[in-house]
This record gives structure tokens, C-alpha cells and sequence, in this order.
């Protein structure tokens, strides 16, 4: 019976976490720790308690791991189960580190080192070369972020925090008995939501605003990405180009729209498929810059200028990248290189373990390769309007994706290709993702995707305009162009590094708490 009962908690605690990916509410979260918290109790300070307790933790995310991201699988099936087992570690061992101290010091510090550890677990985890950043739990907001608008201050790790202040609260309510015991879980609820809707009524858009046209060619990446023409598929962007208003100022194009033409950076005017959408646009909408996604070579002859460098000495060293190219009407072309590469399919970790499997798959055709790494957010102007284009998944790093509005982007843009997890939850999380990132940064974004879901989000998160699932067309908006850098994208994830501050110093006065009194607290 006790276990079924410790079943339960775990499925109750991974069915709460879970409820924001699902499209349901992320309020839920508020309370998904505590079967965690009232599970943790149950057990002592034993060694074989903790190895239980290890046990159950395990359990509890690797079913809110199934839950959220099982789509993957349809792109590759080692991706889910390489996030769950990375989550078992850094999400994991944090939360497995909390139950050890729990045993051993006041309620204070131990809960004090819970918040810390898991917020600077998910930090580690979100910019390590094995990333994952879907399953932050700030993230679990994405679909209703009229309630956390005060992510410009904090970002979502400040999302991850109240989540986790919220259960403790709730769950000392519970063992607690005292009058008004429910007093500082119901304020630690509604003050954040409070400030929320007040920062959500309140916000001013700017008056200046841009017609952005945005294109979704609807091209199958399994079966008509590969096997038709680059020409014809061209064909089918410019056509869908001159649905575009004649006064359109950005014309957005998904990502890797053009990949299978070798477009050589320094020569990219001999590109058949740039000149056939740049004379499309030219015609049809004089006034436009058209961003669009390719794959492009940086050739560097006989020298490996960078670690990422593909090729030999005798044929000569180059990189390939993903990249964003703007066009603007003057014919000036600008770039912008993706840096947050997916692992597998862009990278291999540089870990000198994993070197000579990257050459040996290389040598036998079965990976292409390292991509190059972008160095810089490029912002690319139209005029005197500026704008940044994230590419893929770029869009779900806070602090990296603000960076674009840092170096000066008025209005953000992303183009992607979700259709590899073909119709399935990802690519609407992916798009729900993109509005914490326009809370964040209050800037407005225009998002691209080759197949669902392509659409327009105001500086509040909300969504506009759109185009679903396996739907081809065109939709423009005028989106309004925000200067204002907020405190999110001026410090970056500080509540991270003010969490690994406060760990140490914890951790520190944990260890001489334990020698002060060792004689006093359970061994």
C-alpha cells in the first residue's frame, strides 16, 4: 500500500509539472512539488532511504520527461532518452542533494539550497553543449504568460523560483497547523500574478511600428525537402513572395529554406535561388529586406582557421553554417550564423572523448560534420528600422535570444523548421516558447516556420495573426518597434548567478553548521 501510495505522488507531482507543456495552465506547477516534498518525508536519513528516494526521483522525471517532449522521437529516438537521462543528473542529483541536507539541517537552509540547486541545475543544463532548455520550469508558462509579464525583470528562471518558493510554502502549510497558516502560500500565488496583470494592462506599445510579411512554404522535410529541386522549391518561395504588400519592410523566410545550393559567403550573388527571390522582391515590394535561412560555406583554403573547420589541407578547410541572410533593397547582404546548435544533427560535443567518433562518422558519410558556431547576434537593418533573426531553437535560450535586442534589434524575428517532429505538441510549444521571449524583451516577433506554426506575437506575449499544421500562405502584420531595453535582457539569467552565489555560501554554512554540531544533528 505505501508504495502505490508514493506511486501516486510521483504521478500526481510529474502530471502537475507537466500541465503547462500540455497546453492546460502552468498555474498547476505552483503546487507541483509538494507530492515531492510529502514524499521526501516519509523517509529518514538512512542510506537506503536515499537510495529510495533516488529511485523515486528517477521515476518522477522520467514521466514528466514522457509526458512533455516523447515528440522528439519522431525526429531522432536517442533525443528523448538522452534528455531524460541528462535530466536525471542535473535536475536529479540537485534535488537529491536537498533530501541529504533536509535530514541534517533547519528547514531554513535546506529549503534555501533546493531553490538554489535546482534553479543553478536547470542554468547548467540549459548552457551546456548537451542542452536542453524545453523542460525549465519556468518555461511551463509559455502558454499563458499574461501571468508571468514580469519575466522583463527576471526572465523564466525567475518562473523556476516562484514555482519552487510556491510548493514549500504550500506544503508547510499542510504539516503546519497554526492559524492563518494559509496566509503566505496564497500571497506568494497572488502577488506575482497581481504584478502580472498590472505590468499586462499597463504596457504601452510604441508607436512606430513595421509591416513584416511572414512566409510559410509548407515543404515536407522528409520526403519533398529532399527531393525536389532547390529550383523548385525557390520557385514556390518566390511565388508566395509577391502576396507581400508593396510597402512590406521585412519579407521572413523559415530556415534552411535554401540548403542544398552551396552558397559561398564573399560570392553569394552568383546564387541562383538569392537572385530569384531578391529580383522577386525587388518588384514586388521595393521597399523590403528579405531574410530567409540557408546553409552557407566559409572557405579558408590551405589554414583550419577555426576548431570547427571541416575539410583538409589538401582540398582546402571551410566552414558550413546555418544561417539567416539579409537582403536589404540597396542589395546590401548581411549575416547572421546559428550558434546554439542542436546536438546530433549541427555538433558533437567537443569533448576530446568524442573527437575521433566525429571523424570516423565524417570519414563514412554518416554525420556531416560540425557546423560552424556564429559568434555574434548580427542585427539587420531596413532603413532605420533594425531587427534580429533567431534561428530554430535559438528562440528557446532567454539570454542568448535577448542579446539580438541588446545589439540594438527593435523587433525580433525566428525562423525555423519544426516539421521534423511532424504534427505532434512540439511545434505549438516551440511557438508558446517564443511568447516569454517577447515578454521578455518586449519586443515583437515575427516567426517563420517551414510547416506550422508561422505567426505574429505582440510585446505581451499574445498571439496575432497565424498559420497552422501542413498550411501554405502568407500573412503580414505591422509590428511595433520597441528601444526600451528591459532589466531581463540588460543582466541576462541573474537570478542563476545570484542562485549559485547564494548555493556556495550555503553550502558553506552547511558544512560549519555540521562540524559546530555534529553532536546534535542525526549522523
Amino acid at each position: 500500500m505505501k508504495t502505490l501510495q508514493n506511486l501516486g505522488l510521483v504521478t500526481l507531482a510529474a502530471a502537475l509539472m507537466s500541465c503547462g507543456w500540455l497546453e492546460i495552465t502552468g498555474l498547476a506547477m505552483l503546487g507541483g512539488f509538494v507530492p515531492l516534498l510529502v514524499l521526501a518525508s516519509r523517509y529518514d536519513s538512512s542510506a537506503r532511504s536515499w537510495r529510495r528516494m533516488l529511485g523515486w526521483t528517477v521515476l518522477f522525471i522520467t514521466l514528466w520527461y514522457g509526458l512533455t517532449v516523447w515528440w522528439v522521437w519522431n525526429a531522432t529516438p536517442a533525443g528523448p532518452i538522452a534528455a531524460t537521462i541528462l535530466g536525471w543528473i542535473l535536475s536529479g542529483l540537485p534535488f537529491m542533494g536537498w533530501f541529504y541536507v533536509s535530514k541534517r539541517a533547519p528547514k531554513a537552509l535546506s529549503y534555501t539550497i533546493l531553490v538554489t540547486a535546482w534553479t543553478v541545475g536547470e542554468w547548467i543544463y540549459n548552457t551546456y553543449q548537451l542542452s536542453f532548455p524545453w523542460l525549465a520550469v519556468g518555461n511551463g508558462f509559455a502558454h499563458g504568460p499574461w501571468a508571468v509579464q514580469w519575466y522583463e525583470w527576471t526572465g523564466a528562471y525567475g518562473g523556476t523560483i516562484w514555482v519552487l518558493v510556491t510548493s514549500i510554502l504550500i506544503y508547510e502549510c499542510l504539516i503546519v497547523r497554526r492559524p492563518r497558516r494559509w496566509l503566505p502560500p496564497v500571497l506568494a500565488a497572488t502577488i506575482p500574478l497581481i504584478v502580472s496583470l498590472t505590468l499586462h494592462i499597463t504596457y504601452q506599445a510604441p508607436l512606430r511600428t513595421a509591416k513584416v510579411t511572414v512566409v510559410q512554404p509548407n515543404i515536407d522535410p522528409y520526403g519533398e525537402k529532399f527531393d525536389l529541386p532547390q529550383s523548385e522549391q525557390t520557385a514556390n518561395l518566390a511565388e508566395l513572395a509577391k502576396e507581400a504588400p508593396t510597402d512590406a519592410r521585412f519579407i521572413v523566410m523559415p530556415e534552411t529554406a535554401i540548403w542544398s545550393e552551396q552558397i559561398i559567403e564573399g560570392d553569394m550573388a552568383s546564387s541562383p535561388s538569392l537572385t530569384t527571390l531578391r529580383q522577386t522582391v525587388a518588384a514586388n515590394s521595393p521597399q523590403a529586406t528579405l531574410v530567409v535561412g540557408a546553409t552557407t560555406y566559409r572557405l579558408y583554403g590551405a589554414t583550419k582557421a577555426t576548431a570547427t573547420a571541416g575539410g583538409d589541407a589538401e582540398r582546402g578547410y571551410y566552414d558550413h553554417y546555418n544561417s539567416a541572410i539579409a537582403i536589404s533593397p540597396e542589395g546590401t547582404i548581411d549575416l547572421h550564423h546559428k550558434a546554439k546548435l542542436v546536438a546530433g544533427a549541427e555538433m558533437l560535443p567537443t569533448w576530446f572523448w568524442v573527437r575521433w567518433i566525429q571523424k570516423l562518422l565524417a570519414r563514412y558519410d554518416f554525420y556531416s560534420g560540425q557546423y560552424g558556431v556564429g559568434i555574434e547576434r548580427t542585427v539587420f537593418k531596413n532603413d532605420d528600422i533594425y531587427a534580429g533573426a533567431g534561428i530554430c531553437w535559438e528562440s528557446v535560450f532567454g539570454e542568448y535570444f535577448s542579446e539580438f535586442a541588446r545589439n540594438g534589434a527593435e523587433v525580433l524575428f525566428i525562423i525555423t523548421n519544426d516539421g521534423w517532429w511532424r504534427n505532434t505538441p512540439g511545434h505549438r510549444q516551440h511557438f508558446d516558447l517564443a511568447r516569454l521571449r517577447a515578454v521578455e524583451t518586449r519586443r515583437a516577433i515575427a516567426r517563420s516556420a517551414n510547416t506550422g506554426r508561422s505567426g505574429f506575437i505582440t510585446p505581451r506575449g499574445e498571439v496575432r495573426q497565424t498559420l497552422g499544421w501542413d498550411v501554405r500562405g502568407v500573412i503580414t502584420d505591422e509590428l511595433p518597434l520597441e528601444r526600451r531595453l528591459t532589466l531581463y535582457t540588460r543582466l541576462g539569467d541573474w537570478p542563476c548567478r545570484i542562485s549559485l552565489l547564494v548555493l556556495g555560501l550555503s553550502t558553506l554554512y552547511f558544512i560549519a553548521w555540521r562540524i559546530r554540531r555534529k553532536d546534535n544533528i542525526v549522523p
